[in-house]
């Protein structure tokens, strides 16, 4: 999956005009899922793209016609322009996969990347702290967040089982769930908080970060006074997670440093105890970042 970090802030939706006696929010969200009509043809060329998940590897030109809201001569051209450009590959009459291109593309994203770039030659130094732990950078990509680079263990052993982390590498996770996504979403700047809790009021309930607007806001305010998250895993409860944000040198956060391994009393602590590492590698990550981005040569990968 590719992201580029720079481009991918939520931007904000309208807000309503603030009284002076309240700042309390509208309870009723506005639909956030934008018009068919009048999306541009790009929009819908890549719209297509976004049909591929980890659940659904192939599509289907019925499947594209459906989503785009066009006929099959239509659908067939705009498969046809991706597949030219090798960002599609045909699989069988009707079935599409990912194509080569973005291979291609994933390479100079690895080579180009400040955050990545900075984050690899930060968490190389970190394998001290990888015993039966893994770590990994993670990054906003829309209102989701992606795990761009792991370092550490691919499994967790608890009470000699090993569990393997669904984490890694292009898992893309919700905003409003886990450690790695709160300590981002904490961190936004209050302009994309107040518009995310707009549209997504139900997914945030759901999250346990709060029923109603004051609840929201105050569960971020405690992550950022606190400066971690720590969290259980929804998935697998015997998993502990503990992220601290990335910031640009502004102060904008770009990501999450997130630290996984076993839910048990004794790891937490020690797990609790590395927040000042965390804390102080992520800042690292954030300095490299910035210089990487005004033209410093990225340092060789691993």
């Amino acid at each position: 999956m590719l992201c580029d970090h720079r481009k991918i802030l939520i931007p904000p939706l309208p807000m309503p005009a603030r009284s002076a006696a309240s700042t309390a929010l509208p309870s009723t969200p506005p639909d956030p899922t934008p018009p068919a009509t009048g999306e541009s043809a790009v929009g819908r060329l890549l719209n297509i793209l976004d049909l591929f998940t980890a659940d659904n590897l192939q599509i289907q030109v019925d499947e594209v016609a459906a989503r785009l809201g066009v006929g099959r001569s239509t659908c067939y051209r705009y498969l046809q322009e991706l597949s030219d450009r090798g960002l599609l590959a045909q699989r069988g009459k009707g079935r599409y996969s990912l194509g080569s291109r973005i291979v291609e593309l994933e390479r100079l994203l690895q080579q180009s990347d400040p955050l990545l770039n900075a984050g690899k030659s930060v968490m190389a130094g970190m394998a001290d702290i990888c015993d039966n732990r893994a770590l990994l950078l993670c990054t906003l990509y829309n209102d989701r967040v992606l795990c761009t680079h792991q370092v550490g263990s691919s499994h967790i052993t608890h009470e000699g089982e090993r569990m393997p982390l669904y984490r890694g590498r292009g898992s893309a996770f919700p905003l409003f769930q886990g450690a790695g996504s709160q300590a981002i979403l904490a961190n936004l700047a209050p302009h994309q908080i107040r518009a995310l809790y707009l549209a997504k009021q139900a997914e945030i309930a759901e999250s346990g970060l709060g029923q109603d607007w004051q609840e929201f806001r105050g569960a971020l305010a405690t992550i950022r006074k606190q400066g971690y998250v720590a969290t259980v895993g929804r998935r697998n409860p015997r998993i502990l997670a503990l992220a601290v944000p990335v910031r640009h040198a502004d102060g904008q956060v770009m990501g999450s440093l997130l630290l996984l391994s076993a839910h048990t009393e004794a790891e937490r602590a020690q797990a609790l105890a590395l927040v000042p590492r965390l804390q102080a590698d992520a800042a690292r990550i954030g300095e490299l970042e910035y210089r990487l981005s005004n033209g410093d040569t990225p340092p060789l990968a691993n």
